[in-house]
């Protein structure tokens, strides 16, 4: 009987490996933006930067980035995307800055990079000129980043951006828009805008020090209306191929 029993529980444990490991995982968190949205600049520069401060958070939890927002696109003749961007090309192309970083980089170097850009962000803003100083103050490559933006790949991942926002249900009608392991609800995005660790140290099945310094009582619902986000919300959008300055030089 002894060896029986101990096969029987060697079986168990096997078993219930793959549930030990998905209750084990990290958080998801999902944050849809657009470059030049006053909400999502606040998001940004906000509860993301916080965050990023902690040495361990992405044991606890994964966050993801998608910068297309209230965009659309059309197909072109020659095979590529045509984007059109709630605050017009210029939104365009910071979108496409950030999502080039965003995959040529790790997570921490690339969302600290937007955390940068973002900062300078502006209507009549110069992306190069933020680029280049973000990426040399992060440390990147800003040759790579722009020769990314400004060329086929750049514009590929780009498309990657829409597809996924597209993709949502239920679709998004604002932004910044923050589902959590796939879901979208008001309250957690808002708590998430006022204080992402402490919302994923609440909710995360992995424990991290800095989650000894959050508060032990569940966190205060403060904001109920999306409208103090600033949120940008969806409106018709023109349809333009982008017109790219001269390449910077590095």
């Amino acid at each position: 009987h002894g060896d029986l029993d101990s096969m029987r529980a060697s079986w168990l444990l096997i078993a219930l490996l793959p549930c030990i490991a998905f209750c084990q995982a990290p958080l998801s968190i999902e944050i849809y933006t657009e470059s030049l949205c006053d909400g999502c600049n606040d998001l940004i520069q906000g509860s993301l930067a916080n965050a990023l401060k902690v040495p361990d958070l992405f044991d606890m939890v994964d966050i993801v980035l998608v910068p297309f927002g209230n965009a659309g696109e059309r197909k072109t003749r020659s095979g590529d995307w045509s984007f059109g961007c709630q605050h017009g090309p210029v939104e365009c192309y910071g979108n496409m800055i950030e999502t080039c970083a965003l995959n040529l980089y790790s997570r921490r170097e690339a969302l600290q990079f937007v955390v940068c850009v973002e900062s300078y962000a502006g209507p009549d803003c110069p992306w190069n000129d933020i680029g280049h100083f973000c990426a040399i103050r992060e440390e990147l490559n800003w040759t790579s980043i722009y020769t990314c933006a400004n060329g086929q790949q750049g514009n590929a991942w780009e498309h990657e951006m829409a597809v996924k926002t597209q993709s949502l249900n239920p679709r998004h009608n604002y932004v910044p828009w923050i589902t959590v392991n796939g879901r979208h609800d008001v309250q957690s995005e808002n708590l998430i805008f006022d204080n992402l660790v402490k919302f994923a140290c609440h909710n995360s099945s992995v424990k991290i020090p800095e989650c000894n310094n959050q508060s032990s009582n569940n966190p205060i619902q403060r904001f109920l209306r999306v409208e103090r986000k600033k949120c940008c919300y969806e409106e018709p959008v023109s349809y333009t191929h982008l017109t790219l300055p001269t390449i910077y030089s590095v």
